[in-house]
């Protein structure tokens, strides 16, 4: 289970990238061209589907419809790509402002004066997982309102669904790049990181140090 490449959460949810990661210019404007959001949406509702109605077979209960609030999504993924890609967006439009001295350039290219949130063109891949599992987890787009009973029988899914929804759709995005999460694999130790995700103010430095050795080769 995972997202389309062209679609896939982990790239630039604002601008298009190629395969490598650099970015498309677009030819009327000189400037990145736009990606389609609601592809990226839609295709993100279609696995939260599967992941949901994978998670209602195991607990053998009725189908109950999940909420996603887009606008909240939007935001979520608005942000990571921000934060994750700020850098590598500036870098290729320096690069590609192709009338600028190789000196002006250089000083330009020093990002460690602009105060990027990750200082980095090519974060790891545990960093760009924390960033957004801290925003999907900070903005809650994913709710569910079952009855107290359906919600203990969902267990960890439904008593921390958004943080829940949100580690799955990290994990789906993984499998494209051939690594996953383990921290599932220790039910007691999933439940309290699920815990500090709902309730505690993680920061994205502590997310990134805590990812960096529970996401490993698939």
């Amino acid at each position: 289970m995972s997202l389309n490449f062209s679609n896939h959460i982990l790239y630039d949810y604002v601008y298009q990238q190629n395969p490598d990661g650099s970015y498309i210019f677009d030819a009327s404007t000189d400037d990145f061209q736009l990606r389609n959001k609601n592809e990226v949406v839609d295709a993100i509702l279609v696995i939260l589907k599967q992941i949901y109605s994978n998670v209602i077979a195991q607990k053998g209960i009725r189908l109950i419809e999940p909420d996603c609030n887009v606008i909240l999504l939007d935001q979520a993924l608005y942000k990571y790509s921000r934060d994750i890609y700020g850098e590598k967006r500036l870098e290729a439009r320096i690069n590609h402002a192709h009338q600028l001295t190789s000196t002006p350039k250089e000083n330009l290219l020093k990002f460690s004066d602009y105060g990027f949130k990750i200082d980095s063109t090519s974060p790891y891949i545990h960093r760009q997982i924390a960033v957004l599992l801290y925003w999907l987890s900070i903005l809650k787009p994913f709710s569910i309102e079952p009855s107290n009973q359906l919600l203990k029988q969902l267990g960890i899914a439904g008593k921390f669904h958004n943080e829940y929804m949100s580690y799955i759709l990290a994990q789906a995005s993984l499998q494209v790049f051939n690594f996953k999460i383990d921290i599932h694999e220790d039910l007691v130790y999933f439940e309290e990181f699920l815990y500090d995700l709902h309730y505690r103010n993680l920061s994205r430095s502590s997310l990134d140090f805590f990812l960096n050795t529970h996401i490993i080769p698939n």
